[in-house]
């Protein structure tokens, strides 16, 4: 009798609208401002590689250090999530990648630019566990898939803004010096975390979900959970090295592949943003319809499709077919992981969801990093274009076998355990 009137001051008896809302602003704004940041990298690549005399091999290195601190960061933060709650850790993170986005804009060589990247991966890694876990205990079951994709979009939002602010600083700006004025507005995104800490609260109190025993990673692997641990991140892995096997090196490719001057290389770029959003939302939905694990498999095969078409096709840049092209690129490579937030959120329980999460997403975000090192180290022998789709292709394949062995969740009740 104790233990469930314990279990029933854990969760508040039905969140407000407003709160609710509020939630979902929180974690959609947090990953929008995601991609601000981590996609201006991208963009300032076609600049900072002569300036400071970094190789592609070395793109390669210094992407994959980059991800692979994501990695820890983002065990760490979703650890300290299940401990001191969502929305404080929210906001730290927020503040984190804001702050050494600004301070890439100082880098002089090579060394001081990957230790800026470096720690920026470190906090940036944390902002998607912990603001999907925060989301995820506030939606009702039938509609967390199509939610959860909207958020995901929010990263596509994030990335439009990036290319504007790319297409202004590089018009008005040298090339020499423009990627550091993009790289200083990446501090703005600050703010957002002050409003955050101040109008948001968790929905879960997670001090008291397992008072007796804190939160703790190795509990991934106790043998109830080992399996789902284990596929889950093989999962994460797999989409993120779909994801990072396009968009990391689109500009480079648009500009030095297909000549591309600035304006061309930000249009082309808009018309996939425009599709990477639309796909994550379409995912969301197509995910409460038929279930998890077949919207996976039918959005893994497409991606594979859509990249295999863009990087063999004479057709991109001539006019509407290139630009439809480029659409079904970003529409797919962006649905293929748009249903990660809510389907880790079901895996695990609400005690070490931030935890599960966490390390699934951000382990398997590390070691997709070898995708971006593995296309700067191929493209040599095989084109930029083939080793894209080499990456792509492995990564899709590796996401259907995890799938195959992951539960259905659709409709699952998240807070079932605490209540």
């Amino acid at each position: 009798m104790a233990e469930e009137v314990q279990k029933q001051e854990v969760v508040s008896a039905g969140p407000s609208d407003s709160m609710r809302r509020r939630a979902i602003a929180s974690a959609g704004v947090g990953w929008g401002l995601d991609g601000v940041t981590w996609t201006m990298y991208s963009f300032a690549l076609t600049v900072v590689l002569p300036v400071l005399s970094i190789s592609r091999a070395q793109v390669g290195w210094i992407t994959f250090a980059s991800i692979a601190a994501s990695a820890v960061g983002g065990i760490v933060c979703g650890n300290l999530a299940d401990r001191f709650g969502r929305v404080r850790v929210l906001t730290y993170v927020i503040l984190g990648y804001s702050l050494f986005t600004g301070l890439t804009a100082t880098a002089q060589d090579m060394t001081q630019f990957i230790i800026w990247r470096v720690l920026e991966g470190f906090v940036f890694g944390g902002e998607w566990a912990v603001g999907a876990a925060l989301v995820a205990e506030y939606l009702n079951p039938r509609v967390r898939g199509r939610v959860m994709g909207f958020i995901h979009g929010c990263y596509s939002l994030g990335w439009a803004i990036s290319t504007a602010l790319y297409l202004i600083v590089f018009s008005i700006a040298p090339p020499e010096t423009a990627w550091r004025y993009l790289f200083l507005l990446g501090v703005l995104p600050a703010v957002a975390a002050f409003i955050i800490r101040r109008t948001m609260r968790d929905r879960v109190d997670v001090g008291t979900v397992a008072p007796e025993r804190k939160a703790r990673v190795r509990d991934l692997f106790a043998p109830g959970l080992r399996k789902t641990s284990i596929l889950a991140t093989m999962l994460g892995l797999a989409c993120q090295g779909i994801y990072y096997s396009v968009f990391v090196f689109l500009p480079l490719y648009l500009s030095s592949v297909k000549g591309f001057s600035v304006v061309g290389t930000a249009m082309y770029t808009w018309v996939v943003i425009a599709g990477s959003f639309l796909g994550a939302v379409t995912a969301g939905f197509l995910h409460d319809a038929i279930g998890r694990r077949r919207a996976f498999w039918i959005l893994l095969a497409c991606a594979t499709g859509a990249i295999a078409l863009f990087v063999l096709s004479p057709l991109v840049g001539e006019g509407f077919v290139g630009y439809l092209i480029c659409f079904s690129l970003g529409f797919f490579a962006q649905a293929q992981s748009a249903g990660l937030g809510a389907y880790l959120a079901e895996l695990f329980p609400t005690s070490i969801r931030a935890t599960g999460q966490g390390f699934a997403y951000n382990v398997g975000r590390g070691i997709a990093g070898v995708g971006p090192l593995t296309i700067g180290i191929l493209a040599d022998q095989v084109g930029l274009g083939g080793a894209i789709l080499w990456v792509g292709g492995v990564s899709a394949c590796l996401g259907m076998l995890a799938v195959a062995g992951l539960r259905e969740t659709r409709n699952t009740d998240i807070l079932g355990d605490v209540r």
